[in-house]
């Protein structure tokens, strides 16, 4: 199996949103990544020691006297995360996990979501800059997205949709911040180089086991190497990643119709006596 470790897809709509924007065509060769990651981390520490969530506001304030600061509010999630062989450390906040009607759990790193958000950039220690505010609901391909932006949505829930006539409306989804480091941001190109995204999102609904391949595989299982990224696996080894890859072993049958005993699901037929803990759909010697 090849590992793709710096894979980074291209953007497929014309919408140009910050959130989804994955060029990167100006960075520096020789640029020192491992410098900056740490340089974001201190800038973000100081940023949530220095400011605390304004309830009525809904809004990140500074500290006058007294509140809890953000970085020691029991809300604050911080999670660490490899990217490009370089360990970056991500925050969120959990306002609300969300309440839905229909539970549909959470979404995994690769499903896509259907949010609304409201971009900023840290400045100061307390100041932010306004980049963009996306008050329409729109859905969001997990693929053709900064790599940070895929990993905080995970701790928030769908909400309920409340559409009458007009506009799309939700009402109980997760709600929260978080914050990316340049590094899995725009990194030292692109939209925003260097710069340290906040994010006030709303998440108002998710594909469950969204397959983007149609493979009858939901994108998340096609993580072989069990790392949490299927972006970066290719069994087959045709520079094609498996949750994109309508043939996952590339042996000209059609990972959907390597479905032996046709109850719609792929991984469970295993027809190779000799390999009896790989799924046809993966085995070149198997053609059902």
């Amino acid at each position: 199996m090849i590992k793709i470790k710096h894979f980074l897809y291209i953007l497929v709509t014309g919408v140009t949103l910050y959130a989804c924007s994955n060029s990167n065509n100006t960075t520096v060769d020789n640029f020192d990544h491992e410098a900056q990651a740490k340089k974001d981390n201190d800038s973000i520490v100081k940023f949530l020691k220095n400011n605390y969530f304004n309830e009525e506001r809904d809004s990140i304030m500074p500290i006058e006297g007294g509140e809890t600061a953000l970085f020691d509010d029991n809300r604050l999630i911080t999670k660490t995360i490899n990217e490009f062989d370089i360990d970056y450390t991500y925050y969120v906040f959990v306002q609300e996990e969300g309440t839905p009607d229909e539970d549909k759990g959470f979404p995994t790193v690769i499903d896509s979501i259907l949010p609304v958000y409201r971009l900023r950039t840290l400045t100061t220690a307390t100041k932010v800059k306004k980049e963009q505010d996306l008050i329409n609901p729109q859905w969001f391909n997990q693929v053709n997205v900064v790599p940070g932006w895929r990993y905080p949505w995970v701790h928030f829930r769908n909400g309920n949709n409340v559409t009458s006539n007009g506009p799309i409306r939700y009402e109980d989804g997760g709600k929260g911040f978080f914050i990316l480091p340049s590094g899995i941001s725009y990194r030292n190109g692109g939209a925003l180089p260097n710069k340290i995204l906040l994010y006030y999102v709303e998440l108002y609904d998710f594909i469950k086991d969204t397959d983007h391949d149609r493979d009858n595989v939901p994108s998340i299982y096609e993580d072989i190497d069990g790392d949490g990224k299927p972006w970066n696996d290719d069994t087959d080894g045709d520079r094609t990643v498996d949750f994109l890859d309508i043939d996952d072993d590339n042996d000209t049958v059609l990972t959907k119709d390597e479905d032996a005993n046709g109850d719609g699901d792929p991984r469970n037929d295993f027809s190779d006596p000799d390999n009896p803990t790989l799924p046809d759909y993966r085995n070149r010697n198997i053609r059902n």
